[in-house]
């Protein structure tokens, strides 16, 4: 069977959209995935003991390998890498992400043959990197990759732009576990009466407190959807960075008696707070090249049976189905999301057909079982066409190819890039 190794920057017990990407679907894989990261966010370690994959923790400077430290720890990620391909009889390195994970995946096919995925997002790709360097080690690393894994026409879009072949980039949808997100009216009025809700009509946004969620525009449209539907109610999910000045926001707006900040909230209560809303919004939009490379929130929101917006931004054009599970609108118009929102309040009918038919659509098309069986055959075929190729270790002079990859990169603490 094919054997996969993961590189990977971050992973959980990390939280975070990437990271609970990569690991709903590798933990689907068979046989298990090795993953190599040197993420030690939270616990860890109980993460660790607990997890269906192993996971080999690893210092930061190993994986970036190709800009910090000198020939020593260079060498010694290299043969790090080289004798856990060999020993977990690996055939296609998994990178989580192109940099730097990726120039890790580079240097294995460089020198061993080892044939490598990328996976993209959307920041990662969009956003200027600092150093011109770094931008041309991404273009590299993307564009030598065997396969570019993506979550969204619009990032595909990106893609092609930096260069990489249309033809080696492969759509990977994230999923939704649809038994976890679902309709629970037991679970609504739960979270209604510790809010002290009552029957009022609720709109909920579920995102990191920053700028390009849209919490702004939301408070702004208050007023005007207030105008229509008098005892609305606007919950916040999530924090972040921008609380104080959404909070400031909702005061001089009139509205901060209508706007609940509630925080961050577990796991197990999530699929709760999406049954308790009416409506879930999240009029996302770019900032300084960050963008929203697919936003899971719609679908979750979906499964439970509500109906969304979204901003006409990213990739979200992927995970809403404008006009048929919610609506996409201008997310720098306040004027526009109110009027979408207002629509939905005031027409029960409407909202509950978006809604049904959201669930029907991540039942049918979002799940990270079809994500994992995608995942599972791509590594396959890359696999097979390494093996069709006359790889370097089937050389008899590998070691000469070994060595003069080295010599090229010059080995010294010189500076230079690569090695």
């Amino acid at each position: 069977m094919t054997r996969g190794l993961l590189l990977t920057n971050t992973f959980p017990p990390r939280v975070g959209g990437r990271e609970a990407y990569l690991f709903q679907i590798f933990t689907r894989l068979t046989p298990p995935t090795v993953v190599v990261t040197p993420d030690r966010e939270g616990d860890w370690e109980a993460f660790d003991r607990e997890s269906p994959l192993r996971v080999v923790r690893v210092q930061p400077e190993g994986p970036r390998w190709f800009y910090e430290g000198g020939r020593r720890r260079r060498l010694s990620w290299f043969a790090a890498l080289t004798g856990l391909r060999w020993r977990e009889r690996v055939d296609v390195i998994h990178c989580g992400v192109a940099l730097p994970d990726g120039m890790s995946g580079w240097l294995l096919k460089r020198t061993l043959g080892c044939p490598y995925i990328v996976y993209t997002y959307a920041k990662e790709i969009t956003s200027p990197l600092p150093m011109k360097r770094l931008y041309s080690d991404r273009q590299q690393t993307l564009q030598e990759a065997d396969r570019v894994v993506t979550i969204s026409q619009y990032t595909r879009g990106e893609l092609i732009r930096l260069g990489v072949d249309p033809a080696r980039i492969v759509m990977v949808y994230p999923g939704v576990d649809a038994t976890c997100f679902q309709p629970d009216g037991e679970a609504r009025q739960r979270i209604r009466a510790r809010h002290d809700l009552s029957d009022r009509p609720v709109l909920l946004t579920v995102a990191r407190l920053i700028p390009r969620k849209g919490h702004d525009q939301v408070i702004e449209a208050m007023p005007l959807i207030l105008s229509q539907v008098p005892e609305a109610v606007y919950l916040i999910v999530g924090s972040g960075p921008a609380e104080e000045h959404l909070r400031t926001l909702a005061q001089s707006r009139g509205v901060a008696e209508r706007v609940i900040f509630v925080g961050a909230v577990s796991d197990e209560d999530l699929p709760a707070y999406y049954n308790a809303a009416d409506l879930f919004l999240m009029p996302n939009r770019e900032e300084g090249g960050d963008v929203e490379g697919f936003g899971i929130v719609f679908l979750e929101a979906n499964a439970c049976n509500k109906p969304v917006i979204g901003g006409r931004s990213g990739g979200t054009v992927d995970a809403v189905a404008d006009g048929e599970t919610g609506y996409l609108v201008d997310p720098y118009s306040p004027e526009a999301i109110a009027e979408a929102a207002i629509c939905l309040l005031t027409d029960p009918t409407l909202a509950r057909r978006m809604g049904e038919r959201g669930r029907e659509r991540v039942q049918r098309e979002f799940s990270w079982e079809r994500a994992a069986q995608q995942v599972q055959k791509l590594t396959a075929e890359v696999a097979t066409e390494a093996r069709s190729r006359r790889g370097v270790w089937a050389h008899p002079r590998w070691v000469v190819r070994l060595c003069s990859f080295f010599l090229q990169q010059r080995l010294g603490d010189s500076g230079d890039r690569h090695f």
